[in-house]
C-alpha cells in the first residue's frame, strides 16, 4: 500500500512532491538571509533543483505541520569556495551591451559553454586589458542554518511543474539582456518565433 493513499499522512519525496515552506534562513554563526523580521515564505516541486540539495534532502519524509531547524553544510548548499573559480578572461571576450561599464563588486549574468556553469559571476577586478571575475557562488563555503515550517506537502500537479524545469536547457543566449555577457563568443541576439 502506497504511504501516501488519503486515509494517511502525506510524506514528502525526493521527486514530485509539492512543498510550501515558512522560513527563515542565515549563514551559521553569521547574517540572516532571509526571513529576519518575518518568515519567508517558498513553495518548489522536489527533485527539479529549485532549492539547494541539503535542504531538499532533510525535507524528504516530512510531513505537513513539521517544523525543525538545521544546519546544511557547504558542500550541501553553494559548495565549497574554490580558488579555481577566479578566473581572469581578457575584455576582448566579454560582449557588454553598448555603454555597459563593468566594475569590482557588480553581478554580471554569463553564458557559457558549460552545462553546469553558473548564471552569475562577480566582477572582482577590472584592469587595463582583463577582468577577474569570480564563478564561486556569493555563498559558497558557507553552512546555512534553517528554522522552518512545512506549511503544505502533497503530491505534486502538472500545473506546480513549469515545463521548462522538464526540458532541457534552451539554445541561444537568453535574448542578451542586460548585464548579460557572453563570453568567448558572439551574440546572435535574432531568435525565431
Amino acid at each position: 500500500m502506497d504511504n501516501n493513499t488519503n486515509d494517511q499522512v502525506f510524506r514528502i519525496l525526493d521527486t514530485s512532491s509539492y512543498v510550501k515552506l515558512r522560513y527563515q534562513v542565515r549563514v551559521e554563526n553569521g547574517p540572516i538571509l532571509k526571513g529576519a523580521d518575518t518568515p519567508e515564505v517558498m513553495d518548489f516541486v522536489t527533485g527539479f533543483r529549485q532549492v539547494i540539495p541539503g535542504l531538499e534532502k532533510r525535507l524528504v519524509g516530512r510531513s505537513a505541520g513539521e517544523s525543525m531547524t538545521f544546519t546544511v553544510p557547504a558542500v550541501e548548499a553553494f559548495g565549497e569556495r574554490r580558488d579555481d573559480f577566479v578566473v581572469v578572461k581578457d575584455k576582448k571576450e566579454f560582449h557588454f551591451p553598448e555603454g555597459f561599464a563593468p566594475r569590482p563588486g557588480m553581478e554580471i549574468s554569463v553564458i557559457t559553454n558549460m552545462d553546469e556553469g553558473p548564471d552569475t559571476v562577480i566582477i572582482k577586478e577590472v584592469r587595463d586589458n582583463d577582468i577577474v571575475i569570480d564563478f564561486n557562488h556569493p555563498l559558497a563555503g558557507f553552512p546555512l542554518k534553517y528554522t522552518l515550517e512545512i506549511v503544505e506537502a502533497r503530491p505534486s500537479k502538472a500545473s506546480d511543474v513549469c515545463s521548462e524545469w522538464e526540458s532541457e536547457k534552451g539554445k541561444g543566449c537568453g535574448s542578451c539582456a542586460p548585464r548579460e555577457v557572453t563570453l568567448g563568443q558572439d551574440c546572435d541576439c535574432s531568435h525565431d518565433n
